[in-house]
Order: structure tokens, then sequence, then C-alpha cells
């Protein structure tokens, strides 16, 4: 901090005597001075600092940069002008992967200026808002774009923008090996918009905890990702959706293969030292896989997705990363709720009067549970104001308080375990009585509990408290937003069939709506085929099974070799899907015959396909 301070002193200086200058990061802004208190350092390793400089133009706001010493900087300029050709070939193919791309210019050796981007947090900061374990659960990410998108089409609009971003990061980390990927360097804008930061590692050369490469999976994509594509802990269309994007913009890229590695063979005599022989071009000529069809590297882009979304190193590399940080954390920063906007106190709300837990309501919506509708009195006439809250939230307030006070001066909180179904009604009306002498006590504590700015927060109205107020919502399921109405009930599946060289090739990409199961559990489903006719069963072929789920992913290819076209009119392909069922017999779920004759397969047939009852498929 004092050294911050000595170095801005010299650019005080240096602006008196010389005005107003241009930025190095781009020439189009011009800067008069600097503002020291909002300026600031980061706890990364190179400490780098957050500048903001005085906008010449006096309707403009101030502007925020990135100052970083220690660093080759020249490095992430290249891995961002990649990236910036990357989205240029989507764009020209008229996929638009709403990627972020920010300035980063290398002033001299080893330091230089990056853009700031407003509007975005990290990936820590928003996981510890539920605790240091955050990177352990699920709901960070949606709860946090839900609560700064809090309008249902600004959230579902913010959900498309990560859908994008998200498959576009995915794929560009990949193909540039950009490793020690940490919460930290992983930011998400309010907007929903996915995008990396600081590439001091690509090409492969990870980070070594001795013998052990710190970057484990592929690329970074967790499961709290996973639950906000799928809006909600079970897959969904939308997880298709991301699926096919992944893979279609890898295939693009695979396309101009030779067009990164000449750009990537031209930096090799620069002396960035991640960047110094043929071996590192290999790693991208490897991750490109020129030799595989696009039918293959579909298949193994999709294995790598699921590889990246089983990875439990990933989230303990974001756990040890959050542990870490915390030695850094000023002993100013105060707690806040997850779920909240913004903070509100005494002074901005007015004092609380009175809070009384008036009843429950069933909701659906973003999961099944209850809701406590709490009146809120405040001094002064007509100051009455309802709000909702999940029994989740008000354990959150309960454990932030438990930051700030000690236990002998918070009243006890209601136990969360319950025995048999937790959401049960029976449940709802108990730990209403619970919550409403919890909340009675929690406003006549000490003062400074019951004033301090967590309570006055927890207890002012939000978004949807005040679209709520007056009106009784029709419930609706979670997931209906991304629910597509189907036509027949059974489910539909995915096919991508094409033949060539007497080679018939049935591409298994999805399947959506399944049935569940009779005890109403989620299928174990796996899709078998046959040729008919057949009467020896010589035909099968099956793909794996995916586990506990009506909306699974194969991007599975199976071959029939060795099919005369004159055999084809004769064929019919019968798909099954079943799910497994270990020592008992497999369930059917549902089933559709195509008469091959039906399809021209002078070229690649895709479409959806009607599960159903013994009867033909129509595209």
């Amino acid at each position: 901090q004092g050294i911050l301070r000595e170095g801005l002193e010299d650019v005080k200086q240096f602006f008196k005597a010389n005005g107003s200058c241009r930025l190095p990061l781009s020439p189009s802004l011009l800067v008069k001075g600097i503002v020291p208190r909002d300026c600031s350092y980061f706890n990364s390793n190179a400490v780098p600092l957050k500048l903001s400089f005085q906008n010449v133009d006096p309707l403009g706001e101030n502007i925020r940069v990135i100052f970083k010493c220690g660093d080759d900087l020249r490095q992430d300029m290249l891995t961002l002008q990649m990236i910036r050709i990357m989205n240029k070939i989507w764009v020209q193919e008229g996929l638009d992967m709403r990627m972020v791309i920010f300035r980063c210019f290398s002033t001299g050796r080893g330091r230089g200026m990056v853009e700031m981007i407003p509007n975005a947090e990290t990936l820590r900061k928003i996981q510890v808002e539920h605790g240091v374990t955050g990177s352990f659960k699920d709901r960070p990410l949606a709860d946090w774009l839900q609560k700064h998108n809090p309008e249902e089409d600004e959230y579902e609009k913010a959900v498309e923008n990560f859908i994008y971003s998200c498959a576009g990061c995915c794929v560009a980390t990949y193909v540039l090996g950009i490793c020690d990927r940490h919460n930290d360097n992983i930011m998400l804008k309010t907007t929903g918009h996915m995008f990396h930061i600081d590439f001091g590692r690509f090409l492969g050369h990870a980070q070594m905890f001795g013998n052990i490469k710190r970057d484990r999976a592929p690329f970074v994509f967790t499961s709290d990702m996973a639950y906000v594509i799928n809006g909600g802990d079970k897959p969904s269309s939308r997880f298709h959706d991301f699926v096919d994007l992944c893979c279609q913009a890898y295939n693009l890229i695979r396309k101009h293969t030779h067009l990164f590695l000449n750009l990537l063979g031209l930096m090799l005599s620069c002396g960035i030292p991640e960047l110094s022989d043929l071996e590192d071009l290999k790693y991208v000529y490897d991750a490109l896989r020129p030799q595989d069809s696009d039918a293959d590297a579909t298949t193994y882009f999709t294995r790598l997705i699921e590889s990246s979304l089983g990875s439990v190193a990933t989230k303990l590399n974001f756990f040890i990363h959050n542990l870490a940080q915390m030695k850094f954390t000023g002993s100013d920063a105060r707690p806040t709720l997850s779920f909240a906007p913004r903070t509100h106190t005494i002074k901005t709300s007015g004092r609380i009067r009175d809070v009384f837990l008036c009843h429950h309501e069933r909701v659906f919506n973003p999961s099944k549970g209850y809701t406590y509708v709490v009146k809120v009195q405040r001094e002064g006439p007509g100051e009455v104001v309802f709000v909702q809250r999940t029994f989740e939230e008000f354990q959150e307030l309960h454990n932030k308080l438990r930051l700030l006070f000690p236990s002998s001066l918070l009243p006890s909180f209601p136990s969360r375990f319950v025995i048999g179904r937790s959401r049960g009604k029976a449940v709802a009306e108990r730990r209403k009585e619970e919550l409403n002498g919890y909340i009675w006590h929690l406003i006549h504590a000490a003062p400074e509990v019951a004033e301090c700015d967590l309570i006055y927060t927890f207890f002012h109205p939000l978004p949807r408290d005040e679209k709520a107020a007056g009106t009784n919502p029709t419930p609706k399921p979670a997931d209906a937003t991304w629910a597509r109405p189907l036509g027949k009930v059974g489910g539909e599946v995915k096919l991508s069939i094409s033949y060539k060289n007497n080679k018939l090739f049935i591409m298994v990409m999805h399947i959506r709506g399944l049935p569940p199961l009779q005890d109403g559990n989620d299928p174990d489903p796996y899709v078998k085929t046959y040729l008919l006719p057949d009467p020896q069963k010589t035909t099968k072929r099956k793909t794996k099974v995916a586990r506990k789920t009506c909306n699974p992913t194969y991007n599975e290819m199976l071959v029939y070799d060795g099919i005369p076209r004159g055999d084809l009119q004769q064929r019919e392909l019968r798909l099954s899907v079943l799910s497994e069922e270990g020592f008992w017999e497999n369930i059917l779920l549902g089933e559709v015959g195509i008469r091959l004759r039906d399809l021209d397969l002078a070229q690649e047939k895709m479409g959806w396909f009607a599960l159903g009852s013994r009867s033909h498929g129509t595209l």
C-alpha cells in the first residue's frame, strides 16, 4: 500500500508537468490525471495495480486499467489475438459466441497494461458468497445471475449469453492449452458473459504440485456452470444446445488448423519461453486433430466435456485457491448476502419496528419447495411491506451473522435436519413457527445485532418481492423456461444418418423428454440399434449408458460396414432406448423404426425422431 501511494504521487507530478497524455492501451483514450482513492492492488502473485485515470472528456467516466509488472504480457497479447481470430472465424460462419475480448498491451520488458471489463466479478468472489466451500456448490453462479437479472426475460437472456460464451471459452482454452485455470482468473459479467483472464501459462505448460499437474481436466467446465445451463441440477435440452455449440465451434476452428500453426510458427523466434520449439506447435496440432472427420471430432469433444464436468480436481483446485486467498482478505471485508444485489442500512431503509412471518407458500421456480412471507413494519404510518424468503436464505443470514457476532448475542437457529421428506407441508408449517420465534428474538437483540446492515438488507424488498406484491402467480415447473413441447409421449432422439463407401453411419446425438421410471426415478438410458431384417441379430450396436437423466447426450457413432447401396432400400433401422437395470431386465423406454428407403442418403440427414410404440419415425 505504501509503495502504491508513493507511485501515485509520481504519477500526479507527471500530470502536473504534462497536463494530459494518451494511454498506451489505446491511443484514443486521453487522460488528464489519476484518482488515488479509486486505485488499489490485486492479491495475485504479481500484485497487479488497479488504476483509475481522469478522462479529458468532462462527460466521460473515469478510465480504469490494470498495470502488471513481473509477467510477460506479450504472451497474453498473443493469446488474446488467437482468441480474436477464432471469434472472427465463428462470426464469419454465422456463429456469434458472445466472446469478451479485452485489450492488453506490453509497455516494456515484463510489464504492461490490461483493460478492465466493467460489471464483472471473478468466480471466486461469486462462490465465496456461499462460504469458503462455495466452489463445491452448484447454485452460486445461477443465484448471482438471478440477483443481477431479476426479471425473467433478463435472466433468460443472461443464461443464453452464458451458454454461448462458456462454449467459446471451453473450445478456445482447450485448443490453446491455457493452463493455471482457477476461479480468480475466470470472470462473469452481470449480463451472463463468461471470459478468462491472465494467460501466463499456455500450450499445455501446466503448473505442477510436485509431480502432479495442477490442471487435470481438459478445460474448466464445472457443475455450477452446468446448473446455469440446465436451469437446475438435472440435464435439460439446453445442455444439448451447449454441447452442439461446443462441437460446432471446435469443428470450425479445425478447418483452419494451418492458419493457427502458421501464425504461432512465426512467433517461435520472439523469445516467449512457452513458445520456443516445434513441440509447442505440436500441442496445438494434437488438440485440433486435423486427421479426424467432423463426426469423430464431435464424439471426441463430447467426451472432453464429460471428463471436465466429472473432474473433482477442478473444484478442489478452486477450493485450495479460496483458502490461499483468505489470508489476503482485509479485515474490513464485511460479509454480504448472496441473494441481495446491494447493502441496505437503518439510515437508508428506516428503523424496523416489527416483523411477523405470516404464512408459507409452495413455489416451483427456481426449484420446488416453500417460501415464507414476512410482514415487515417500519416506523412511520403506512410503512408495511411483505418479503418472501426461503429457509436456506434464513440460514445464510444466520451463518453470516455468526461471522460478525459471538453466538451468545444471537438466538438459536432452527435445525435444518428433518426425518423424511424435507420439503413436506408439515415440515414447512413447523419451520414457520420456529422461524417466527427466531426473527422476533433477532430484532429484539442487542442494538449492534438488531441494527446491523445484514438484517436491514435481509428484510429490504428485493425485485422479486415487488413483483409478487398483490399477485398470486400460477405455479409452474422449475424447468418451464427451457421445456419444449413434445409431439408424442415417450421423448425424441436426435440422429445424424449418412452413407458413404458402403458404410452406414448413425450418429446418436441427444435424447430429450424421456419418461421417468414407474418408481419416479430418472432412468439410466442407452440406445440399441438393429438393421432389419436381421434374424441372427448380428447388427446389434449399443451406446454407452447415461446415468440418472431424462435428457442424455451421447454423440456416439454407430457404424454398419459392407452395406451395398441396393440393400439400403430393403432395410429398416430399429432404434430402442432402454434403461439399464443391473440384475433385472432392462426397461424399454421408447423405440422408433426408420425405413431407409424414405431417406435420401446422398447427403447427411439430421433431425429429431419421435419415440413411441412400434411405428415409423419421420424426420
